[in-house]
């Protein structure tokens, strides 16, 4: 009979699942739903919450710093994300609005706060790890600043031959930030998040853990 500290559950599907020694960087799928399991990393809690403030810190800069400049018709003007947004919802596409607001400003705040919680403990002491976990696994499939990049790069091109375009410092920000969203994506593991649940009735509950 295995031993049962050595089982663990999905959290997609509920399958009972033996856990295994990886190799370093390597990962574990549930064979049911192929939700990701745990895996073995070179980078430490202490790590991901350096990265996590490090875009935290990044967010004013690429949200409200200029992304162009632009001189169009002898008129000067200035692209943010923020004003994008803006002026999405003046036009009354209130959906795509929404959506581009959702995709590129709150999930992946909603994201970087997360696992700052979670890696530097503050959601073990508040006693939200379930809450904080739930909200991390939403914003990591939503959070999708590579779109909007992408995007802005092609309206960039169709803007090179009928105006004069200069990079802002936003942009290299909003960039950098993609960047940092992508690895705590490949670097976040929540497995042990999840074990602490399973093993704690208190944190399960949602009740602060007073022994920390």
């Amino acid at each position: 009979m295995s031993d049962p500290n050595n089982v663990i559950v999905c959290p997609a599907c509920d399958l009972l699942i033996a856990r295994k020694l990886l190799p370093l960087r390597r990962h574990a799928h549930c064979p049911r739903c192929h939700q990701h399991l745990y895996g073995r990393y070179g980078f430490r809690p202490s790590q991901l919450m350096a990265l996590s403030l490090t875009g935290l810190l990044l967010l004013p800069s690429a949200f409200f710093e200029p992304l162009l400049y632009l001189r169009l018709a002898g008129e000067n003007s200035q692209a943010t994300l923020l004003r994008g947004i803006q002026m999405l919802w003046q036009a009354h596409e209130y959906w795509v609005s929404a959506l581009v607001f959702w995709c590129a400003v709150l999930a992946p705040t909603g994201l970087l706060l997360g696992i700052l919680l979670l890696a530097s403990g503050l959601a073990t002491r508040l006693g939200v790890i379930p809450v904080t976990l739930k909200a991390v696994e939403v914003f990591r499939h939503w959070a999708m600043l590579e779109v909007y990049l992408v995007s802005l790069l092609v309206a960039l091109f169709k803007l090179v031959d009928i105006a004069d375009v200069r990079l802002g410092g936003g942009l290299l920000s909003l960039s950098i930030l993609m960047l940092l969203n992508m690895t705590l994506l490949i670097l976040f593991n929540p497995a042990p998040y999840w074990e602490r649940v399973a093993l704690d009735p208190q944190v399960a509950e949602g009740e602060p853990d007073e022994g920390n």
